[in-house]
């Protein structure tokens, strides 16, 4: 089990100040950097990692802390404050939370700023959950799998997930994620932990577990770690993973890949841009490789960037802006080598409030524009329920419902342009009429009749040759690709 506190300062922390908040943290423990100080940890006598501090980061907007801790606690800061975050490993004798507590408050006492620490909502650690690992974020390893725990009202793609997904990814073990009941995860973090790879594990009253995504039981198992308790599962989801009010808003899901060629001028990051401004009122404000974002949305330092970490694919993620006259509007990007040039995979989801729904309109639009700027190979929007905020809860909310698909320039013709347009459902051609691309307006995403539409369609069309719904992002590769 671990905790984390983030001190929220104006200024960024100098020697003295970082010096003085380790040795406030427990003057006993050793001191040692990693990453070239990126992180630094607070080791005991037997070399145990008790603490672990992150390098202080600088938020573009404030609004980051708001979206990702709680709401206006970034209101007496400076427009773009700093975050350090500090995470304590349960360990037998030690107190994590005294250590990063007294760590932060030794920060904010002498620059100013705010401390934030989540209240627990995790019962008493079971005993497969208190051993220690080199990682300071993993608290069980199995043959199997490695398991993390994160007890905070909202848990975020954070740079200690990416860096456990990653350290596993590598070593091909599996990540289970787990969280008490009460927790929501960032839509970043969600989409990654649907990964085959992934389970988020979910913790309810009386130490029993179950699966976040599909509600079944859990049972301990020594070398898989958290596995579907089989007999169990005989009586469905747990009550916990019951509907909830607040899941009752609706969410539009749209994937979308782009099939750049290799050229040197190639600026990435354009189709982003045109799903937020056409579907949320704006384009993304910010986004980083992990949360809280921290860099300013601009499309040449986004792909310079992903250049610098050529030819390893990269998943980042991006947020917009929130506020009057501008929709939630939050998603992740991979960009990766093909054989012929670059692939853009977008994953994004546009928040509405309850009674409030996406226009129509706005896709056929969208469609057009991707299109005219051949920024288009395939394209799948789903309605589903779920929290305007983009947050996710471990809350049954129901399928995602098919809205539409679009086939671009290219997709269409490996369908085959005659076969395409001659579809269960009609299209609608945008482009030159020897070689459209074409937009299939499956439904509003509220009617059950648009499943049975859409699987022909999806029928006609071959599903051989044309992504899958929710394939096009490549199903929520490894953080830190």
């Amino acid at each position: 089990m671990s905790r984390n506190v983030v001190a929220l300062v104006p200024t960024a922390p100098d020697r003295r100040a970082l010096i003085h908040a380790l040795a406030a943290a427990d003057r006993d423990l050793r001191v040692r950097m990693v990453a070239d100080g990126a992180l630094v940890e607070l080791l005991d006598e037997e070399g145990r990692v008790v603490a672990s501090m992150q390098a202080a980061q600088r938020l573009t907007l404030a609004t980051e802390a708001d979206r990702l801790l709680a709401s206006e606690i970034a209101d007496d800061l400076p427009a773009q404050p700093y975050w350090v975050e500090a995470r304590g490993t349960h360990l037998p004798g030690v107190d994590p939370t005294g250590v990063v507590s007294r760590f932060a408050r030794s920060l904010t006492d002498r620059l100013g700023g705010v401390v934030w620490t989540p209240e627990p909502a995790l019962s008493s650690p079971a005993p497969f959950l208190t051993g220690s690992s080199e990682r300071p974020a993993i608290a069980a390893v199995t043959e199997r799998a490695a398991v993390m725990v994160e007890d905070r009202p909202l848990v975020p793609l954070s740079p200690w997930v990416v860096d456990a997904m990653s350290h596993h990814s590598r070593e091909e073990t599996g990540f289970q994620l787990l969280t008490p009941h009460t927790a929501r995860l960032t839509h970043a973090l969600a989409r990654t932990l649907r990964s085959p790879a992934a389970r988020w594990v979910v913790q309810a009253p009386g130490n029993r577990y179950y699966d976040g995504f599909s509600g079944l039981p859990l049972r301990w198992d020594g070398r898989e770690a958290f596995v579907v308790d089989r007999e169990a599962a005989e009586e469905g989801p747990l009550e916990e993973y019951r509907p909830d009010r607040a899941d009752h808003a609706s969410q539009l899901l749209v994937d979308l890949t782009v099939e750049h060629p290799a050229e040197n001028g190639l600026v990435l990051g354009e189709a982003v841009e045109l799903i937020g401004e056409s579907l949320a009122g704006a384009g993304p404000a910010v986004w980083g490789t992990a949360e809280p974002l921290t860099q300013e949305w601009r499309r040449t330092v986004f792909t310079r960037t992903v250049r610098m970490r050529a030819p390893r694919p990269t998943l980042a993620v991006f947020s917009g802006l929130r506020g009057e006259g501008v929709r939630p509007f939050e998603g992740t990007v991979r960009v990766s080598r093909t054989a012929s040039g670059v692939r853009e995979a977008v994953s994004c989801v546009i928040g509405f409030p309850e009674g409030e729904e996406h226009d129509p309109s706005a896709l056929p639009a969208l469609v057009k524009a991707l299109t005219e700027r051949e920024l288009l190979r395939t394209l799948t929007v789903h309605r589903l329920h779920g929290r305007s905020d983009l947050t996710y809860a471990p809350h049954w909310v129901g399928p995602p419902i098919p809205v539409g698909i679009a086939l671009g320039v290219e997709a269409v013709s490996e369908v085959g342009t005659e076969h395409a347009v001659k579809a269960p459902v009609r299209p609608v051609p945008f482009g030159s009429p020897m070689a459209p691309a074409l937009w299939y307006s499956v439904g509003t995403g509220i009617e059950e009749e648009s499943w049975p539409r859409f699987r022909a369609l999806m029928t006609h069309l071959t599903p051989d040759s044309v992504s899958s719904p929710g394939s096009s992002s490549e199903n929520a590769p490894a953080p830190g690709d």
